[in-house]
């Protein structure tokens, strides 16, 4: 086998596990039902919030405020097709078919190679996920 059919087996397995674990992850964490949660203080919490607090001791929780990193959500879950599509030479391309909305997106990874991993990545998608495919393209597309 040569080394760029290689690669491209690759890259397409490093999408699919990217996605079979990224995605069921965000259908559970958005199916199920929202709880609320009574919170007790003790009575050292309740003095130490009345006592002057600085920002320097201000802590948020983990997870709090979404990603770390800066990034959506959905941004997160798409960035390894576009890591394909960037590795597939191909970001350029994709670029100029995303300006033109998701029915030239379509259109031109239709037109694309059935040997070509990017294709396949981009098909695995959902539709809504490739909107914010299109999205995470136009905004982070540097030329």
């Amino acid at each position: 086998m040569k080394r760029t059919t290689l690669r491209a087996a690759g890259v397409s397995a490093l999408a699919a596990v990217a996605f079979g674990i990224a995605m069921p992850a965000a259908n559970a964490a958005t199916s199920a039902p929202a709880r609320t949660v009574a919170v007790v203080q003790t009575a050292d919490v309740q003095q130490a919030a009345a006592g002057p607090s600085s920002d320097a001791n201000a802590t948020t929780a983990p997870g709090v405020g979404g990603p770390s990193n800066g990034e959506a959500g959905a941004s997160v879950s798409v960035k390894p097709v576009w890591d394909a599509i960037r590795k597939s030479g191909l970001a350029k391309k994709a670029w100029q078919a995303a300006r033109g909305g998701q029915t030239a997106f379509v259109a031109w990874v239709n037109s694309l190679s059935d040997f070509n991993p990017a294709k396949w990545a981009i098909k695995a998608l959902p539709g809504y996920m490739v909107q914010e495919l299109i999205a995470y393209i136009l905004n982070n597309y540097t030329g």
